[in-house]
């Protein structure tokens, strides 16, 4: 095993020792999402609520998307060009197509030009493209409204989370306790307080002080140039329109061919993992009016602005060069293989990468960052059960990406010292368990 190798093995080791300690962050963590995990995975059956369980809908769908998305990638150019031209003319959007993450770096610094605080939602995307890190370099105000996210930021959580529920591991007492610090007030350990603490305070500022808004896309109609969002709190709601300026950051893979597909894409999201998605958003042009004389202006009460960062960086070159995960332009982002995932399940935000939990991210982390930082997040702790590659709706078979980022870690002979002692007993005895 190379020195190397040895360093990123012993570093998962001391994980899984801190794993081991009841109050670790760790162990935390841990014990939520395997009791998460699980009432999600018994819970696919909501027949209480529709006619058919999740598993059905997926399944009346699957063929559809995994057509979709294959004509998708297969077409990759056309649709992008597509969609820009469209989003350009009809929306009347502010279109970049970024080549590189750095690129789109650059140009959203340029969108937020002297403004020194932002509003976000989630934004996988916009942490994927490093533009996260270029606003903490920049000292930019970074406001979460998402819930969850607003806990970690309060709480200055630094461990990979669940991408939908990234505070699910916090206790009542934990974030009252962390309010009264903080603000000095005094709230009940109850998820009704919290919340109407959050909604009673933080909900005016969002309301009247918002003059950036950064969000990603849940998909993006390439027909119409529509981009769909999907939530559940509002707040997506409120930061979209009660703003100046809205900005879009979306890899070019969350474009779909029709309408039909996004909102296919949004409610497939919605139903897989049960979440009561309240609104889904088509945001179709910034706000506007014809009402003085059939005079279009726009910026009426909603976004006088929408700019969209379409980021390409790797994506296109996967197609073209066929590289192993090429697959990845497939996932439409609803997490259910996280849910599934035995090794998740098994070492939680141990099993994951700085852009969350699960092996779609450790992927993401190769993919900017190399093999070195794929087994320093946990790869060797995959089990190969394939529940990933089986549940997914489009088809992405993780589970052989997964495979082959372990062939490349054993060719740099990376792989934990028990795995390559397995591998040399077959190669010399023919068999493992002599």
């Amino acid at each position: 095993m190379s020195e190397k190798g040895e360093e990123l093995y012993n570093k998962i080791k001391d994980k899984l020792v801190e794993l081991q300690s009841e109050n670790s962050a760790y162990a935390q963590f841990n014990e939520i999402w395997k009791m998460a995990c699980a009432i999600k995975y018994k819970s696919y059956d909501l027949r209480y609520l529709y006619e058919d369980t999740s598993r059905e809908f997926v399944d009346e769908y699957r063929e559809h998307l995994i057509k979709m998305k294959k004509d998708f990638v297969e077409n990759i150019d056309e649709y992008v060009d597509k969609c820009i031209k469209r989003m350009e003319s009809t929306n009347h959007f502010r279109v970049y197509l970024a080549k590189t993450n750095q690129e789109a770096q650059r140009i959203f610094m340029e969108e937020l030009g002297d403004n020194k605080v932002i509003y976000k939602s989630k934004s996988l995307e916009a942490k994927d493209a490093g533009i996260m890190d270029t606003l903490k370099k920049n000292n930019i105000t970074i406001k979460e409204t998402d819930l969850g996210d607003v806990f970690c930021q309060l709480l200055e959580y630094d461990y990979p989370s669940f991408t939908l529920g990234p505070g699910i591991q916090f206790t009542p007492e934990e974030i009252v306790a962390k309010i009264k610090e903080k603000y000095g007030v005094e709230v009940e350990p109850e998820a009704e307080a919290i919340v109407n603490y959050f909604r009673n305070t933080y909900r005016k500022e969002l309301l009247k002080d918002v003059k950036v808004s950064l969000t990603s896309a849940n998909a993006i109609s390439a027909q119409d140039g529509s981009i769909v969002l999907v939530e559940n709190e509002g707040n997506i709601s409120i930061i979209t329109r009660a703003t100046e300026k809205h900005i879009v950051v979306a890899g070019i893979q969350r474009i779909v061919p029709s309408v039909f597909d996004a909102l296919l894409c949004a409610k497939i999201q919605e139903r897989i993992i049960n979440v009561d998605g309240a609104y889904i958003s088509f945001i179709s042009s910034p706000s506007n009016t014809s009402d003085v004389q059939g005079h279009r202006v726009f910026g009426m009460y909603g976004a006088k602005e929408v700019v969209i960062i379409l980021v390409d960086d790797w994506r296109m070159k996967a197609v073209k060069e066929n590289l192993f995960y090429k697959d990845m332009l497939k996932c439409i982002g609803c997490k259910s293989c996280d849910l599934v995932c035995t090794a998740s399940r098994a070492f939680g935000n141990i099993y994951a990468s700085k852009y969350g939990i699960g092996a779609i991210n450790i992927v993401r982390d190769y993919i900017h960052n190399g093999i070195e930082a794929a087994v320093a997040d946990g790869l060797f702790l995959c089990t190969g059960c394939e529940n990933c590659t089986n549940w997914c709706p489009t088809g992405v078979d993780l589970a052989e990406m997964i495979r082959e980022l372990k062939r490349i870690a054993v060719d740099k002979d990376l792989c934990p010292p028990p795995l390559k002692e397995y591998k040399e007993k077959i190669l010399k005895d023919k068999n493992p368990f002599k």
